[in-house]
């Protein structure tokens, strides 16, 4: 499928505009060059690498929020044909504050061509925007309308004839951001979608008793048609939903109707809803602004005091038990302190429209007067700066000698190590005071939490398919052979979990270091299982995540990726108490588990992982994938008020089963998932076949004079070392390799027993990234 200005169309559209031929050279060297850089998360951006249908490629944005949503904007938006990212730079000419002349070279986030103007899009949060206006005031500015400008980038792009233009989050409608995730399933694929017409007749008889019906109301009026129906008639229009007004994803606050012209002009919908009654005027409180403050601020034994004054004052007022109770008390008050609280009582009724306020006692205000010189408290604060909050991690005592020292040279009166350490604890923040002293990851824990200002998506996606996390770790248990029963070591876990129900999609197990291969066979396995993919796959920083083989599965199957920032865990944080519930939950139960040796010295020869390993890896495999299907899947998760499993199966029902995005786990998908070696290739040997990964592997067609001696591609697979796959004669061909040892095995067993036979010939032959060989080299006498 082609871009909408590929081939003849862009020279009609740049007659069209009347561009002049420099403006046409730059936009071709626009559309014909790569992307002038890699997004690279950093600074909390979670950059995303979007299969966009529009461009029929990976377009990256920077962030997961303002350039990921221009980008999804762009994606919907008719007006816009083409959005390339990160086009080639462009030179800047402006002044700085101090009158200096600058002229950066400077990449926008992406260069769009509409259908009456083209140019460059740079993308900005509003806060960073209001920051750059007071750094650099030349360079961002923001008219009396609240739009932002870049006048250098105008200035550059109007020699062109082209546009600048500066996109703020200000200018995101969240709501439209959130159904465009919802319904991207149905979008990539709406040519192929149909609603069958007595189907539409059913919705539209539903629609049209009951206009406005809200969304969670007409999947249960229609019975037993799906909710994948509803959502393909939304999305192709037959059933209009204000996209931009309300979330799909929230059914119940989501009106139907049958088109956009039935929809009132002043449709509200607090008044759909059922027993809500609007506040009356009347009802306001005739407290002040500044009595609700009072009010606010008091504590619960401020409270008790105001009442008991009152019920001296008052008696009148109360006829209760209470009152009795506390008649030999209100008799002991004199009768001069109830005149002075009835005079506070009618003071605050005139002031603060509430008698009660003035009789709240102000405890607050009393005493408080610092005894210590502000010099001292400045001494105090200078020592902690230069003694203590430094990653030497000095004590507190010895920063309180250096304020002896200190105190002695300036002759002040030195305060108690007590008062020293109290004054401490007024000197940094948390986090501020562990950043200095232990560093970034130490301090993250305490680490303000983001918080929005305003409903944007939900991070956890908005079905169950919508996003997934991926990830490694390496399980605190030792392993044996099942054969010879020498300990093998720990292997590693890659564990995919779909983030909104919290299940575990697929789990993968290998003794070697996280690579591409686990991220392959990990989408592989959650196909076989599942039959699909998740829309959006969450990551870290790992350069297994950034392999060619991995990228273009993501990009065959339309799979969204999104990077997280290194050592922000917060960001994956439904994979990382993942991991940590399966440690406390099911690891530390199983005998050889490795939390002895976080304490060497306390070990024994009792105690000792290496003496209990009696776990291999196809037993470990079966009983974790028990544990994750039967037993984590089945206790109520605390974020969701129930069972993943139930989870999973609500958002199946009321999102939608999606089917059209099955992918069948034929010989297609499967070659698409077989990685190929560290180096690529290998070459033909005569007679002999070539080598992959040191077996031998052999194919008819490698008797041909011209393949001989050549280098080919190949390819393995790793559930089956049985079979490898060399590219010849333009053309993917299955070779084998005479393995007795796996014969007769099915793909599972397979898997297990691959693992196992590479880790122990990497012990044997003392070599950590030793493959399986088929011939043992004969060890050198010395």
């Amino acid at each position: 499928m082609a871009r909408p200005l590929d081939g003849m169309a862009f020279l009609t559209y740049v007659r069209r505009l009347g561009f002049s031929r420099e403006t046409q050279e730059m936009l071709t060297h626009i559309r014909t060059s790569p992307p002038s850089r890699t997004p690279r998360a950093c600074k909390g951006n979670m950059p995303v690498w979007y299969p966009s249908k529009k461009m029929q490629c990976i377009i990256k944005a920077e962030s997961a929020k303002v350039e990921f949503a221009f980008l999804l904007a762009a994606e919907h938006d008719d007006d816009i044909l083409e959005a390339w990212d990160q086009p080639p730079p462009i030179p800047l000419e402006y002044l700085d504050k101090h009158g200096r002349m600058l002229r950066p070279m400077h990449t926008a986030d992406y260069f769009v061509f509409g259908r009456q103007t083209c140019g460059w899009v740079e993308c900005k949060p509003t806060e960073e925007l209001l920051k750059q206006a007071k750094t650099r005031p030349n360079r961002f500015v923001q008219d009396e309308h609240g739009i932002w400008h870049c006048p250098p980038g105008e200035a550059f792009a109007a020699t062109y004839g082209l546009t600048y233009r500066v996109w703020s989050s200000d200018q995101i409608n969240w709501v439209a951001q959130d159904n465009a995730i919802y319904l991207e399933d149905y979008y990539q694929d709406l040519e192929c979608l149909r609603v069958p017409e007595e189907t539409l007749a059913i919705l539209y008889q539903i629609v049209d008793d009951q206009p406005g019906i809200m969304l969670a109301d007409l999947r249960g009026a229609a019975g037993e048609i799906s909710a994948d129906l509803i959502n393909i008639a939304i999305a192709r229009g037959d059933l209009f939903v204000d996209l931009g007004r309300y979330r799909l994803s929230e059914p119940q606050r989501a009106p139907v109707f049958r088109q956009r012209d039935m929809m009132p002009a002043t449709f509200d919908l607090h008044l759909k809803s059922k027993g809500t009654v609007p506040p009356s005027p009347e009802s306001a409180s005739c407290i002040t602004q500044e009595g609700r403050e009072l009010l606010e601020r008091a504590r619960d034994v401020d409270l008790a005091t105001a009442v008991f004054r009152n019920r001296v004052i008052h008696p009148e007022h109360y006829d209760d038990d209470e009152q009795v109770q506390t008649a030999k008390q209100r008799t002991a008050v004199p009768e001069r302190t109830r005149r002075y609280w009835h005079q506070l009582y009618r003071e605050a009724e005139i002031k603060y429209g509430s008698g009660f306020i003035g009789l709240i006692p102000h405890y607050h205000n009393c005493g408080g007067n610092r005894k210590i010189a502000p010099e001292v408290i400045d001494l105090i604060h200078q020592v902690l700066e230069t003694h203590y909050d430094t990653v030497t991690q000095k004590p507190k005592r010895g920063a309180y000698g250096e304020y002896l020292k200190c105190s002695e040279e300036r002759s002040l009166g030195p305060v108690s190590q007590w008062t020293f350490y109290l004054e401490s604890q007024r000197h940094k923040a948390l986090y501020e005071q562990t950043l200095l002293r232990q560093g970034a990851r130490a301090a993250y824990p305490s680490k303000d939490h983001t918080r929005e200002p305003e409903k944007t998506i939900n991070r956890h996606g908005n079905y169950a398919w919508g996003l997934a996390h991926i990830d490694h770790t390496q399980l605190d248990l030792l392993l044996c052979d099942s054969r010879t029963g020498q300990v093998l070591g720990k292997c590693w876990l890659t564990l995919l979990i779909l983030a909104s129900p919290r299940r575990i999609a697929a789990f993968y197990l290998t003794f070697d270091p996280p690579s591409y291969r686990s991220c392959m066979m990990m989408l592989r396995l959650c196909v076989k299982r599942h039959g699909r993919l998740p829309s959006a796959l969450v990551v870290d920083g790992g350069s297994e995540f950034a392999s060619v083989y991995f990228e273009q599965l993501l990009a065959l199957y339309r799979v969204r990726k999104q990077q997280r920032p290194a050592h922000e865990p917060r960001f994956g944080s439904p994979q990382e108490r993942l991991f940590g519930s399966m440690e406390t939950e099911f690891l530390y139960h199983l005998l050889g588990n490795t939390q002895a040796t976080r304490q060497p010295r306390l070990t024994t020869r009792a105690t000792d992982p290496r003496r209990q390993a009696v776990w291999t890896l196809p037993k470990l495999a079966e009983r974790v994938g028990q544990w994750a299907d039967q037993e984590y899947e089945t206790l109520r998760h605390p974020a969701l008020g129930m069972t993943p499993r139930e989870a999973y199966d609500l958002s199946i029902e009321q999102d939608g089963a999606r089917k059209h995005k099955e992918i069948p786990y034929d010989d297609t998908f499967l070659k698409a998932t077989f990685p190929s070696t560290r180096k690529g290739t290998a070459k033909v040997i005569a007679g002999v076949g070539v080598r992959i990964n040191h077996l031998d592997y052999w194919c008819e067609a490698m008797r041909d004079p011209t393949v001989e001696n050549t280098q080919v591609q190949v390819r393995y697979d790793p559930f089956d070392v049985s079979v490898g796959y060399a590219y010849i004669d333009r053309k993917w061909r299955q070779c084998d390799c005479p393995c007795t040892e796996l014969a007769r095995c099915s793909e599972r067993e397979l898997q297990q027993l691959t693992e196992e036979l590479r880790r122990r010939n990497r012990i044997t032959y003392g070599r950590e990234q030793r493959e399986i060989t088929q011939k043992p080299r004969t060890a050198k006498r010395p």
